[in-house]
This record gives structure tokens, sequence and C-alpha cells, in this order.
């Protein structure tokens, strides 16, 4: 497994200087980053700063609405070099009823067999209220893996948002181990404020995510926090280091 960051932990860095913000993540010894929503206009001018850095893209955040022009997301993607499409998050609302759970993969089947067809991995990026929405029994969450079909969408498990959720975040690895294409190595603690912390410092069980993605030939594991605790490339290099002192960069 290689190590990634979400380029959502440093959103204002990027905002306010993108060249400075490349090569300051560069210096921590990350080769990869995840991003996403870029036009082919933007993904052009990236792919130049991230080859003048050393970074490539693990994958790319597209929902739903991008895919009403599927060529624009895929040029983008061919651009950036990046064969894998994530979609980030779609409207807390499509996970309060069964039925808008099916509706809602049904759209991601479309987009998944799209991407499949054009010759990109597709995945589905978790936050908490897929956890916390419970019907009939289950999390919709897990309405969502069997709504969906293996062979054009699977799953980026962001282990913090599991835990914020309510579930037990290895065992949820281990119990749908088949349908995990990547991991966030998101780290909580929600005693603290903010409740997102530098990778080893809070409760998420980060050594079974790494034993997991070894077991399993998980890709790639992202850094990301939505908050950070101090200055936010500060956050990044603490977690780099801790991901460096695994043996995992």
């Amino acid at each position: 497994m290689r190590v990634s960051l979400q380029l959502y932990t440093v959103r204002n860095e990027i905002a306010a200087d993108l060249p400075g913000t490349f090569a300051a993540l560069a210096k921590t010894g990350l080769e990869y980053v995840e991003g996403g929503g870029l036009s082919v206009e933007e993904a052009k001018t990236w792919k130049k700063l991230l080859d003048d850095n050393g970074l490539k893209f693990s994958g790319a955040h597209y929902g739903l609405a991008a895919f009403e022009n599927p060529d624009a997301v895929f040029e983008a993607m061919e651009i950036l070099e990046c064969n894998t499409i994530i979609d980030p998050w779609e409207q807390p609302s499509n996970f309060e009823t069964l039925d808008g759970v099916k509706t809602l993969c049904e759209k991601l089947t479309v987009a998944g067999m799209g991407c499949h067809a054009g010759g990109f991995e597709y995945l589905y990026h978790n936050h908490d209220f897929e956890f916390l929405n419970q019907i009939e029994g289950k999390s919709a969450w897990e309405h969502m893996v069997e709504l969906t079909n293996p062979a054009w969408v699977n799953f980026e498990v962001d282990m913090a948002w599991v835990q914020v959720g309510g579930y037990d975040e290895a065992k949820l690895l281990t119990d749908y181990a088949n349908r995990v294409g990547a991991l966030h190595l998101k780290d909580v603690d929600i005693s603290k404020t903010p409740r997102w912390q530098i990778a080893g410092q809070g409760t998420v069980n980060l050594a079974a995510g790494l034993k997991f993605a070894d077991e399993h030939n998980i890709g790639f594991g992202c850094i990301e926090l939505d908050e950070s605790p101090c200055a936010p490339l500060d956050a990044v290099a603490q977690s780099v280091e801790f991901f460096k002192s695994k043996g995992y960069n």
C-alpha cells in the first residue's frame, strides 16, 4: 500500500498558492495525492505542477453531477494519468429510506458501468450518515453493498467516518473485504476539538487498516483531516512520518 493525501486537507493552502502547496507536500516525502472535480483545462494545469513536484494522483473525486458530461471526466482523468474515480459525497437525504438508497445505487451503477467501459475503477466514499441511517435492521451503507454489483461499484472506506457512524471500523473491513478498493486512513477523537487528528493520535484502529491493506493488496490509503489541530501542512507532515514509522510511504 502507498500513502496518499486527500487534498481537501489543504484546500485553503491550494486556494492561496497551488504551486507552493504542491512543493510543500513533495517535501514531506509524499508521492501521491487524491484530488477531484477538475475540469479538462484545470487537469492540464495541475498535471504540469504535479509533474514538476514528483506527485501523482492516486484517485480523483467526481460526484454524480459530473457524469452529466462523463467524457469530460474521462478526459481529465486521462490527462492526470489516474484510473480510479471516486464518488466523494451525495446528499444525506438519499440515505433516509430504502427507496432513496435504491435510487442512488441505480445512479451509481450507471456511472460505474460507464467508468469501467472507459477503463476506470469506480468507488464510493462514505461519511457517517450512511451508517447512522438504519433501515430495516441494517445501515444504509450495508444496503448499498447489497444493491450494487462489485463489477461496477466498490468502496473507498473512510475508517474515521465509520467509527463516528457507530460501527467498528476494523470489523467492517473484515466483513466486507471483497468490496473495499481503497482506504481513508483518517484519525479522529470525538472528545477533542477539532475532532480530526494527526494519524496515530486519535482512536481509529489504523493498525487494523494497515494490516487489512497488506492482506488484501489495497493500493492506496489516504491521509485526510477535515480540520487540523495545527497548521494543515504540519499535520500532513506528521501524519506522513507516522506511516513511515510503520513502513509505509
